[in-house]
Protein backbone atom coordinates (compact mmCIF):
# COMPACT_ATOMS: atom_id res chain seq x y z
CA UNK A 1 0.00 0.00 0.00
CA UNK A 2 0.77 3.47 -0.47
CA UNK A 3 2.38 5.46 2.98
CA UNK A 4 1.79 9.17 3.13
CA UNK A 5 4.52 9.95 5.42
CA UNK A 6 8.44 10.68 3.58
CA UNK A 7 9.78 9.93 7.00
CA UNK A 8 8.39 6.69 7.88
CA UNK A 9 11.06 4.03 7.46
CA UNK A 10 9.37 1.21 8.60
CA UNK A 11 8.80 -1.55 5.85
CA UNK A 12 5.61 -2.42 4.56
CA UNK A 13 4.48 -5.82 6.04
CA UNK A 14 1.20 -7.36 6.57
CA UNK A 15 -0.01 -4.62 9.09
CA UNK A 16 -0.30 -2.50 5.86
CA UNK A 17 -2.48 -5.61 4.04
CA UNK A 18 -4.84 -5.20 6.90
CA UNK A 19 -3.25 -8.39 8.91
CA UNK A 20 -1.87 -7.04 12.25
CA UNK A 21 1.64 -8.70 12.73
CA UNK A 22 0.84 -10.89 15.93
CA UNK A 23 -2.56 -11.92 14.36
CA UNK A 24 -0.09 -15.51 12.80
CA UNK A 25 0.32 -17.75 15.70
CA UNK A 26 2.20 -20.18 13.64
CA UNK A 27 1.61 -23.89 14.98
CA UNK A 28 2.85 -25.48 11.75
CA UNK A 29 5.15 -28.34 11.91
CA UNK A 30 8.73 -27.56 10.50
CA UNK A 31 7.69 -29.84 7.59
CA UNK A 32 5.08 -27.99 6.55
CA UNK A 33 7.12 -24.76 6.61
CA UNK A 34 9.58 -25.96 4.61
CA UNK A 35 7.18 -26.96 2.11
CA UNK A 36 5.40 -23.94 2.04
CA UNK A 37 1.57 -24.92 2.85
CA UNK A 38 0.66 -21.74 4.65
CA UNK A 39 -2.86 -21.41 6.17
CA UNK A 40 -4.15 -19.93 3.07
CA UNK A 41 -3.79 -23.18 1.50
CA UNK A 42 -6.58 -25.54 1.70
CA UNK A 43 -3.75 -28.42 2.86
CA UNK A 44 -2.07 -25.96 4.96
CA UNK A 45 -5.01 -24.82 7.01
CA UNK A 46 -5.95 -28.36 7.42
CA UNK A 47 -2.57 -28.85 8.72
CA UNK A 48 -2.84 -26.11 11.21
CA UNK A 49 -6.43 -26.88 12.00
CA UNK A 50 -5.45 -30.64 12.96
CA UNK A 51 -1.94 -29.26 15.09
CA UNK A 52 -4.21 -26.83 16.90
CA UNK A 53 -6.11 -29.98 17.79
CA UNK A 54 -5.15 -30.94 21.88
CA UNK A 55 -5.28 -34.79 23.06
CA UNK A 56 -6.04 -33.83 26.56
CA UNK A 57 -9.55 -32.31 25.74
CA UNK A 58 -12.04 -34.50 25.05
CA UNK A 59 -14.12 -32.61 22.39
CA UNK A 60 -11.10 -32.64 20.65
CA UNK A 61 -10.04 -36.23 20.54
CA UNK A 62 -13.66 -36.39 19.69
CA UNK A 63 -13.18 -34.22 16.72
CA UNK A 64 -10.22 -35.50 15.49
CA UNK A 65 -11.88 -39.25 15.27
CA UNK A 66 -14.40 -37.96 13.32
CA UNK A 67 -11.73 -36.27 10.49
CA UNK A 68 -10.29 -39.88 10.75
CA UNK A 69 -13.11 -41.05 9.64
CA UNK A 70 -13.99 -38.71 6.76
CA UNK A 71 -10.39 -39.52 5.28
CA UNK A 72 -10.24 -42.94 5.83
CA UNK A 73 -14.16 -44.06 4.22
CA UNK A 74 -13.37 -42.80 0.73
CA UNK A 75 -10.57 -45.49 0.80
CA UNK A 76 -11.97 -48.26 2.32
CA UNK A 77 -14.96 -47.34 0.12
CA UNK A 78 -13.05 -47.91 -2.71
CA UNK A 79 -11.40 -51.41 -1.03
CA UNK A 80 -14.73 -52.40 -0.21
CA UNK A 81 -15.71 -51.83 -4.17
CA UNK A 82 -12.56 -53.57 -5.44
CA UNK A 83 -13.06 -56.78 -3.61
Amino acid sequence: MYNDDPYDDAPVGPAHQGIPPGAHDDRRPVEARQMGLSRHTQEGALIEFASQLSATKPTHRFIAFLMLIAFAAPALYTIVLIL
